[in-house]
């Protein structure tokens, strides 16, 4: 968001370029992480983003490719995402039910189930945007909207995407600690996952808080640092909690995973080879 802005003349050179840069390698990274989930998925039949956080990504991406997105790279690059959410549904449809066995009512309409809170989320997505775009929020000096001075798209994007990451971060990590095991889940998927947040977020807005502060204070308000520090916090948590879970989990003869087996059981040592 934001690749129309014109900085005033204070603002360095270097600005735009470096977040420009930081946005580029961020979504590259993801895109790699959305590729090894669907991968992941139908190699374990099980689904490794928690079913909220990939409904709410997958509805952000659709509003913001169709609606939101002023710049085609922009639109280019949700587009692209929401086309690899698609794969991901299909493997929580497929076999999401295997993680369900403890709740059949949930098992047996798990694609309705997503279904609606892709919709929902979709509602929410558009619904808050509307308001941001017709109310000109965020509206400040250098911050362009189809030619105009008009809404802040960037602090929108800013904190529609700091939800979701904080949520997704946190949830992935309790995912991991319910379930026990690693279905769905590689070493590649946390890496590009965490790196492709903290380059494409945190280096992105933290670049843009340090060389053009009037127009980006919002990202470091108690409720911003809250956010950005919950998923920051998680995901430097998770690695530890994977790596205890992937000792000690079992993989299953059609390459399933499920809780127990011993550290240095065939099945763990195998499943350690796994990107």
């Amino acid at each position: 968001m934001g690749s129309n802005d014109i900085p005033p003349p204070h603002v360095p050179s270097h600005c735009i370029p470096v977040t420009k840069t930081c946005l580029q390698i961020g979504g590259t990274l993801w895109t790699l992480c959305y590729v090894l989930l669907t991968r992941e998925s139908f190699r374990s039949k099980s689904y490794g983003m928690p079913l909220f956080a990939l409904s709410f990504n997958f509805a952000w991406e659709i509003i913001y490719a169709f609606w939101v997105a002023e710049a085609d790279l922009e639109k280019a690059v949700f587009g692209i995402w929401a086309v690899l959410d698609c794969f991901m549904v299909w493997g929580v449809v497929k076999y999401g039910a295997n993680e369900w066995k403890h709740a059949p009512l949930i098992a047996r309409n798990l694609g309705k189930i997503t279904f609606a809170m892709i919709v929902y989320c979709c509602a929410l997505h558009l619904t808050s945007a509307k308001w941001w775009i017709d109310n000109d929020i965020g509206k400040k000096e250098g911050k362009f909207y189809f030619g105009k001075v008009g809404p802040d798209t960037t602090e929108l994007g800013f904190w529609s995407a700091a939800v979701s990451q904080a949520y997704l971060s946190a949830a992935s990590l309790g995912q991991l600690l319910i379930r026990q095991h690693t279905g769905g889940l590689s070493w590649g998927i946390w890496a590009s996952r965490a790196a492709g947040s903290f380059i494409g977020f945190n280096m992105n807005y933290g670049w843009m808080w340090l060389y053009w502060r009037e127009a980006h204070e919002y990202v470091m308000t108690p409720f911003a640092i809250f956010l950005w520090g919950t998923g920051m916090v998680c995901d430097l948590i998770y690695p530890f909690v994977f790596y205890r879970i992937r000792r000690n989990e079992r993989i299953l003869p059609d390459g399933s995973k499920v809780p127990g087996g011993g550290a240095n059981s065939p099945e763990a040592t195998e499943g350690d080879k796994s990107l």
